[in-house]
């Protein structure tokens, strides 16, 4: 029991009161189970479609989901959670601003824990089995402007050396933040190339997708810091629940829109300069297939390597790559 601490009279929390009215009937299905039970319930149906664990960031990323939902609305649990208190959430979270997709994918993840549950008889009906969430198009992040590249560029020595680089590789190959901010020195070879590929412990990082998992050649005049083969490139990336980009990209980010006085845009973000590199290899003609195996789209894995055996050569991707690069330092000027 719980004790008022104004009145000091005592009391059931709704949970409580749950349990001692299963106790009282005799029904412990009425026994609403711990977000922790549902979890691990989750975490084994995954590996078990998956063939993998969940990694420590998508187990973070649940975890978040929880606290959000309990800060809504107190005392929520994997039993009486529905659609009401769900899109409350949704709301919440629209309205701080968060990215439609991020939502999107927060959802699907709240919408897999409660099928899991209810999978493995913890609840007794899935409730957000009829729940339908799903961003529009174009509303995750945008590409800059010809103008915002401007200003990114004027002012890119406002950021340390170590960023300023890692900026500059994240304009001018498309890649995204995680890649090159997880490498290490064993990752860069003589022929300024960089290996895309899963690591272990203790830092235990995988591609997003298959397609991801690829070799990049670097732009001429692009030279990245020179590590150990077990040293980081970019040393100032901190690992963290599975990620190690998040620190450096705030920080890019806020150092630079600031100096650059950018209006605040949530789609103007730094996965934008991602988007900008796919349409500068667009403006100079780049072939799909060459883009997508550039930027390591899942797709690419499938379709260019089923038609063209092991891909396309290093030496045709540095031809665009090197384009595409021209264009967005073209913008400097």
């Amino acid at each position: 029991m719980t004790r008022d601490v104004d009145s000091g009279e005592f009391f059931l929390t709704p949970e409580q009161e749950a349990i001692s009215n299963a106790l009282i009937g005799k029904n412990p299905k009425l026994i609403p189970p711990t977000w922790e039970e549902v979890i691990e319930a989750w975490g084994k149906r995954r590996e078990r479609k998956k063939g993998s664990k969940p990694g420590f960031s998508a187990i973070n990323t649940i975890k978040l989901v929880i606290r959000e939902l309990s800060h809504i609305r107190k005392n929520v649990n994997p039993l009486n959670l529905d659609e009401q208190q769900t899109w409350e959430w949704i709301r919440w979270q629209e309205g701080k601003g968060i990215r439609p997709t991020t939502v999107q994918s927060k959802v699907a993840m709240l919408q897999a824990l409660t099928k899991a549950a209810f999978v493995v008889k913890l609840i007794p009906d899935d409730p957000l089995s009829r729940l339908e969430y799903q961003s529009a198009p174009g509303q995750s992040y945008r590409s800059p402007t010809a103008e915002e590249y401007r200003l990114i560029w004027g002012n890119i020595d406002c950021l340390n050396e170590l960023d300023n680089l890692l900026l500059q590789t994240l304009m001018l190959t498309g890649m995204r933040l995680d890649e090159p901010a997880s490498r290490f020195g064993r990752h860069l070879d003589r022929e300024n190339t960089l290996s895309i590929e899963s690591l272990e412990e203790p830092t235990p990082w995988k591609p997003k997708n298959s397609g991801s998992t690829r070799k990049i050649p670097l732009p001429e005049g692009l030279l990245l810091p020179r590590a150990g083969n077990d040293e980081q490139i970019f040393s100032q990336c901190n690992y963290r629940s599975g990620k190690f980009g998040k620190t450096a990209s705030q920080r890019i980010k806020s150092k630079i829109w600031t100096a650059a006085q950018f209006p605040k845009d949530p789609l103007l973000v730094i996965h934008s300069l991602r988007a900008g590199f796919i349409d500068a290899l667009r403006t100079v003609q780049c072939p799909l297939e060459i883009e997508e195996a550039i930027v390591g789209h899942a797709k690419a894995q499938s379709k260019v390597h089923r038609e063209y055996g092991n891909g396309y050569p290093l030496e045709v991707k540095r031809e665009w790559v090197n384009k595409g690069a021209e264009v967005i330092r073209g913008y400097a000027s």
